[in-house]
């Protein structure tokens, strides 16, 4: 829950009431009145609860011993699956406090290519292609194993060149398909569509409905089920994300929250009239509280943080 989808009102009121009651100096009178809302309503109550439940949750995650994370991140996707299967090691660890579904999407076990730390990381595919994965990228290579075919599920990658003497490479996302036999791309699943870069050559895009569409090299693209649109960003814009900085220009509150989401590594909560907006910013990856206090306030809006674990944008 990064704050892209609407909050149900109590939801709110419940982080609100977290961020007032963890920040210290609570008079008598403003926990009779916390006591007061949660018996109003049986909602109130429930919304706490879950609230709780998801931040003990994330506690649970944040205590799990990094050694048996790397270990289990270092096993063949084939022996993940079996262990997440089979409720064993890494799994056992922690499941009394989240579950294997939830293993699987916070530390992406069932990937075959994955980067669960905030740097950037570099590897090569299967074929040798060198590919650079963003903070929570998941990688998946293609069933029947074609040669420079991969699925990108969730995150942001950059691709090398392809060489003269390899086949072309394809990258899918759950809102399209991006060819290129020789360009660089940065391809980003977001929620609301993908972002393709292209550098250094020619690339195709496909969408599930709609005829096929060339991108130019230094061009970027909105890529969605419907629809393929430029952007007014150029490709060393959308590429400066594989040295620290996210550039944005024109862009929907929702993108922006949802990258510095993947490197805050919390909640993040900013009022749904905020999300209807667009923005234009350099916003510094590698010092998330900062990028979020910086989007904030040029939303005209204040951030309230809990720690690592809660970040709350509200009207000033």
């Amino acid at each position: 829950m990064n704050g892209v989808a609407a909050i149900h009102p109590a939801v709110q009121e419940a982080i609100e009431w977290e961020v007032r009651l963890r920040g210290g100096d609570v008079s008598q009178p403003e926990r009779d009145q916390f006591d007061a809302w949660r018996r109003a309503d049986p909602a109130h109550e429930d919304a706490w609860a879950r609230l709780q439940e998801r931040l003990a949750r994330l506690q649970a995650l944040q205590r799990a011993p990094s050694v048996a994370v790397r270990r289990a991140l270092n096993e063949p996707s084939h022996a993940r699956r079996r262990v997440l299967k089979a409720g064993a090691g890494f799994a056992t660890l922690v499941m009394a406090g989240i579950g294997t579904r939830e293993l699987v999407r916070v530390y992406s076990l069932d990937a075959d290519y994955h980067n669960g730390n905030t740097a950037p990381e570099k590897i090569a595919l299967s074929d040798g292609r060198p590919m650079t994965l963003g903070a929570s990228a998941r990688v998946y290579a293609a069933e029947d194993n074609s040669q420079g075919h991969i699925y990108l599920a969730a995150g942001q990658i950059a691709t090398g060149g392809t060489r003269a003497d390899s086949q072309a490479l394809v990258v899918k996302t759950r809102d399209g398909i991006v060819r290129t036999d020789s360009a660089r791309l940065s391809v980003d699943a977001l929620r609301l569509h993908t972002v393709v870069a292209v550098q250094g050559g020619d690339a195709t895009l496909l969408s599930h409905a709609g005829e096929p569409v060339h991108a130019s090299d230094g061009s970027v693209w909105s890529l969605s089920p419907r629809r393929i649109a430029r952007m007014p960003e150029t490709s060393s814009d959308i590429f400066a994300w594989t040295h620290g900085t996210l550039v944005v220009l024109d862009r929907a509150v929702p993108d922006v929250v949802e990258t510095l989401g993947r490197y805050y590594n919390g909640y993040i909560r900013f009022p749904q009239a905020a999300l209807s907006r667009r923005v234009s910013g350099v916003f510094p990856l590698d010092d998330p509280t900062a990028a979020l206090r910086q989007l904030a306030e040029g939303l005209g809006l204040s951030l309230k943080l809990y720690g690592n674990v809660l970040a709350v944008a509200s009207k000033v």
